[in-house]
């Protein structure tokens, strides 16, 4: 069979599907062992488990989805019957054109996202540790990451970003050359204001307040990132100082007015304040934008951003599946050259093996001038017939089964070579010493 994929993703199944499926980072290694030693028809296995796609990679000698799936619908919870109609299974080099894609971010939800090559190889690295990785996954892991790489640097597929969050940082880094020097105020405490956290921290900006009506909510936002919390009611007191403003609430009424930043520039020397209100409705009094050296951006510009860099990423995404078709062929001529490395190493022990109870057997044989030659055409008479005998056996069977592939193979590999065949005209030389 070989390199197998069995799995499911955000696009076969819905999210109550996929959350029952996870298997967590911490449970990992120990689940990776329980399924290498209860079924032993799984001989490699790492598995990537994220919110959007849960897939099993291993290698096998057989057709082993049957049993990778049982073990799924006991874990999860889920018929067998339900996991059968959302699932899906690659094999050889198409397991590894989809593993390509799924690192590069061909196949992730938001096209491109980085995210996934960290996961990916993080999920590797569990296995390695737990010891569910040989010699076939090792070299499928190898060839496909190398690929993922290349996608990523290469087409810049995750260099334009499409998410609201990154988005607004982005925007930011337009405004101001250094972003590390600078202050900034968050005002809510859902999904997207820690989204921001994260990319302003990952941008190097250390002084971040975050501002929310319910103080309690910022303060754990605050803590789980180790920043500031101010209560909504005195974000004034601050504006003076901040030079970048993200928001994001469900309010019903606007939270920050015109008046308000307009006080606060007079105090900042011209300096300069970026401002983006994602909120709908609006958190920032639309004025506000007259302000000189106050740029004000909208979740309406933010789309705008998104599409286009959308578009930029799916030109690359092109460019990254010639990439991963590409890569995919490469990962099938090195599955080729060490599966042919492991027959010939094998054939060379066997030779050595035959070689060194031949000459075991001339051991104890007392050898003299006149019985030399004897013994060594003997020896030479033995070891032909049996490094010939299991080659003889495939001629015979593929001429009585007519193989004509494998009879052409034998024929150009058996015929002599016109460098090989000795010259009857020249004479021995000086040091050609007949027997």
């Amino acid at each position: 069979m070989g390199v197998v994929i069995y799995g499911l993703n955000y696009r076969t199944a819905p999210v109550e599907i996929r959350e029952k499926t996870v298997v967590p980072d911490e449970t990992l290694e120990i689940n990776l062992q329980k399924i290498t030693n209860r079924l032993p028809e799984i001989k490699e296995l790492f598995i990537v488990s994220t919110c959007n796609r849960t897939e099993f990679y291993y290698f096998s000698e057989d057709d082993s989805s049957s049993v990778i799936e049982q073990w799924l619908a006991q874990y999860s919870g889920i018929e067998k019957t339900e996991l059968e109609q959302i699932s899906y299974q690659y094999v050889n080099e198409n397991a590894a054109l989809h593993l390509i894609r799924v690192a590069s971010g061909l196949d992730s939800q938001v096209l491109g996202e980085p995210q996934i090559l960290g996961q990916v190889r993080n999920s590797y690295d569990l296995a390695k540790s737990a010891g569910t990785i040989g010699d076939e996954l090792s070299l499928f892991f190898r060839v496909s990451l190398k690929t993922a790489k290349s996608i990523r640097s290469e087409t810049k597929i995750g260099h334009n970003p499409i998410s609201v969050a990154y988005s607004a940082v982005f925007l930011a880094g337009k405004i101001y050359e250094n972003l590390e020097s600078k202050r900034a105020m968050l005002i809510g405490a859902g999904e997207t204001i820690a989204l921001v956290t994260q990319h302003l921290q990952g941008a190097g900006i250390e002084h971040i307040s975050i501002a929310n009506r319910t103080l309690k909510n910022a303060k754990t936002l605050a803590d789980l990132y180790q920043v500031q919390a101010i209560p909504l009611s005195q974000i004034n007191e601050h504006l003076n100082e901040i030079d970048i403003i993200i928001s994001s609430t469900g309010a019903q009424e606007t939270i920050l007015k015109k008046d308000d930043v307009e006080a606060a520039m007079k105090t900042r020397k011209r300096r300069p304040m970026f401002i983006v209100d994602i909120a709908v409705p609006r958190d920032i009094e639309s004025s506000t934008e007259e302000i000189p050296n106050v740029y004000l951006y909208t979740i309406d510009h933010l789309t705008e951003v998104i599409n286009s860099n959308l578009e930029k990423r799916k030109k690359a995404a092109e460019a990254g599946e010639k990439y991963a078709q590409s890569g995919s062929q490469t990962y099938l001529k090195e599955k080729r050259i060490q599966a042919g490395n492991t027959i010939l190493r094998k054939y060379r022990e066997n030779v050595e093996i035959i070689r060194q109870r031949e000459i075991s057997k001339i051991d104890n044989v007392v050898i003299t001038q006149t019985n030399q030659a004897k013994i060594i055409e003997e020896l030479s008479h033995t070891l032909t017939n049996k490094l010939t005998h299991d080659m003889t056996v495939l001629l015979r069977s593929a001429i009585e089964e007519d193989k004509p592939d494998i009879l052409e193979e034998l024929k150009e590999l058996y015929t002599p070579k016109k460098q090989m065949m000795p010259n009857p005209k020249e004479p021995a030389g000086d040091n050609d010493e007949p027997l």
